[in-house]
């Protein structure tokens, strides 16, 4: 006989001086969430520091510390617990200080049953997304700290090897893809209002786009862990299609902070190519995060196309950046070779090359300073059967 473990109902603290409406919403709730009442902002704090709830349902008009000020204390105790604001008195410049302190809601007395049922449903979504948010983004600042202790450990960088140093910088580019959706997601739930359920759908998409990253990140620092290992995985037909706007994707919010357009177009037809999903992930976005860094002015831009030859497929992409000088770009694939003044390890295109010929390809740059670079990548169609 399996046994399944129900989930606990969300918790929802009601902090008002007047019994009343105190009493009518323990009734109304108590039957789906754990609720918790107080009768003042101090008694109320004790309550979040005990319980952590899901939501907040506060009266602004109270004696002593009103609503406002309890706002500031909870502000500092729990940045993503929602608040809903309740007054019978308040005009719309007190609703507006309320948000402007961190509410997420308000609702004036009298308030009606069944729409203060929905406002708390979907302010426990809110909550609960936020908080996913803000624990991925603290595994990514322990993964990162393990990381780095791991490098001072092992005495130098250098001294682990090349492999060491390429698996390191290409935990940049998914990282820069973490922080780019973590800010979106953050500006989204600042600003969104809880009541416009059109929002939610793409903040979910901005966290699931964390999360996935977030796992390229592990898979990256486990490959460079094992120093290897990962090369002994099986490859897969992989259509190269979905492959390359999985890749693009991961860069979109770089690419729109720096006000670059990426366009992306497929001519001839799709095709798979056998891959190691992870090598030529890290390879393909090295050359486009390149691209992105040559456009070293806000605006411009990147144009991949993907096409279908007889035995082939083939990657281009061409940016309308700084360029290469001629002089320098015989030495692009050189390890430790690079035209960044500051922030280049030299490390992106040496290792883009290197994955491109273990599978099979080519890789081949045309480039005029001023005016842009073309990066082609041929890759050899999987001969696995359809």
């Amino acid at each position: 006989m399996t046994s399944t473990t129900q989930p606990e109902p969300a918790k929802v603290l009601v902090i008002d001086d007047d019994l009343g409406p105190r009493e009518s919403l323990r009734i109304l709730l108590k039957n789906k969430y754990r609720v918790f009442c107080a009768d003042s902002v101090d008694a109320g704090l004790q309550l979040l520091r005990q319980h952590a709830p899901d939501v907040i349902i506060m009266d602004i008009r109270m004696p002593g510390k009103t609503g406002i000020d309890g706002l500031r204390e909870i502000r500092q105790v729990d940045a993503q617990v929602s608040v809903i604001m309740l007054t019978g008195f308040g005009t719309l410049e007190t609703a507006q200080e309320a948000i402007r302190l961190g509410a997420n809601d308000y609702l004036k007395k009298p308030f009606d049953m069944r729409n203060m049922e929905d406002v708390i449903h979907r302010n426990i979504q809110r909550t609960g997304i936020e908080r996913r948010r803000q624990n991925t983004a603290s595994e990514l600042q322990e993964l990162n700290r393990r990381l780095l202790q791991e490098v001072a450990r092992k005495d130098h960088l250098a001294a682990m090897g090349q492999r060491s140093a390429e698996y390191a910088h290409d935990l940049r580019n998914p990282l820069q893809a973490v922080i780019g959706y973590v800010d979106i997601l953050s500006d989204s739930l600042r600003n969104s209002i809880p009541k416009d359920d059109a929002s939610w759908p793409e903040t979910l998409e901005s966290l699931e786009m964390i999360e996935v990253n977030s796992r390229r990140c592990k898979e990256m620092t486990d490959m460079w862990t094992n120093m290897g290992h990962m090369d002994d995985k099986p490859r897969q037909p992989v259509p190269l299609h979905a492959f390359l706007k999985e890749v693009l994707k991961s860069i979109e919010p770089r690419a729109a902070k720096q006000k670059v357009e990426l366009r992306f177009q497929a001519t001839g037809g799709d095709g798979s190519v056998s891959l190691h999903k992870l090598q030529m992930f890290r390879a393909l976005a090295n050359v486009i995060v390149n691209a992105l860094e040559a456009l070293n002015k806000q605006g411009g831009l990147i144009s991949v196309t993907l096409r279908h030859a007889a035995d082939h497929m083939e990657i281009e992409v061409k940016d309308n950046g700084c360029g290469i000088a001629p002089d320098k770009l015989a030495s692009v694939f050189d390890p430790y070779f690079t035209t960044k003044p500051v922030t280049g390890t030299g490390l992106g295109l040496f290792i883009t090359k290197a994955v491109i010929e273990d599978h099979g390809g080519g890789i081949e740059i045309q480039s005029q300073e001023d005016s842009g670079t073309t990066v082609t990548i041929r890759l050899p169609l999987s001969t696995a059967a359809a």
